[in-house]
């Protein structure tokens, strides 16, 4: 790994803005390609698009019927993927694109993962996320992982896990959480995982060992809830309870 590599995903706690404009909770935050605009959604309806250098909100909010609790957007950034609550079997409480563009993966309340084909929007995996007999609660977010092989899951039951895309095989827990994790995001180079919890904090751990890095980071004054991390891997964009966007 070059040290250009270690020094973009060794990222360091220094918020540099604070954005404002949503009326209620956010529940995801993507950078769009090129680091220069962030789009969010919230329980307030409405999905935003955000200069990240000013904090100002681009364009008019998009608005749907109910909580936007679920929001990705494709590689190329040509598309942004929002679902409500409601829907489904159960609701779908979040989603997420693959690298290639070809997947999107999405978690609900009752504790299920489905990957479908973008393309043909035909549904060609289904499984229970996690321990089959444990993973009971909500799956709050998802993320593949760079290379599109992995995906980390975050869950009501304090648990971060990982699986393999093909073959559905669960690669083992992250545990040591002491509140609900509401979302997990992977470093560029796939080291690493950021998770925001709860319990207000950003945290860092081994993607490989399900070790913690370092202590947790804090400024939120509520649970954090959404991460993004910029295409370039020097900035992490965080959402929270309390209405707000922290770089």
């Amino acid at each position: 790994m070059s040290d250009t590599l270690k020094e973009a995903v060794d990222l360091t706690p220094k918020p540099l803005l604070t954005i404002s404009g949503h009326e209620h909770t956010i529940y995801g935050i993507t950078y769009l390609p090129g680091a220069g605009r962030l789009v969010t959604c919230s329980a307030d309806g409405t999905v935003r698009m955000w200069d990240v250098e000013n904090g100002e909100q681009e364009g008019m909010a998009m608005k749907r019927d109910g909580w936007v609790e679920a929001l990705a957007v494709t590689r190329d950034g040509k598309r942004i993927l929002s679902a409500k609550w409601g829907g489904h079997d159960a609701a779908i409480r979040c989603a997420v694109a693959s690298p290639d563009n070809r997947l999107v993966a999405s978690g609900n309340s009752e504790g299920r993962i489905v990957i479908t084909e973008m393309k043909e929007d035909e549904q060609t995996k289904q499984h229970a996320s996690g321990i089959k007999t444990a993973r009971r609660g909500c799956v709050n977010s998802v993320c593949f992982s760079p290379d599109g092989t992995k995906l980390a899951s975050a869950h009501d039951d304090k648990i971060i896990q990982m699986f393999d895309v093909e073959s559905d095989f669960i690669l083992g827990p992250i545990a040591g959480r002491t509140h609900d994790v509401y979302y997990v995001v992977w470093s560029l180079d796939g080291s690493r995982l950021f998770t925001a919890s709860v319990d207000q904090t950003i945290r860092v751990w081994d993607a490989e060992t399900g070790e913690p890095i370092g202590e947790p980071w804090t400024g939120h004054a509520d649970y954090a809830t959404s991460l993004s991390l910029s295409p370039d891997g020097a900035k992490l964009a965080s959402g929270s309870h309390e209405k707000t966007v922290r770089f």
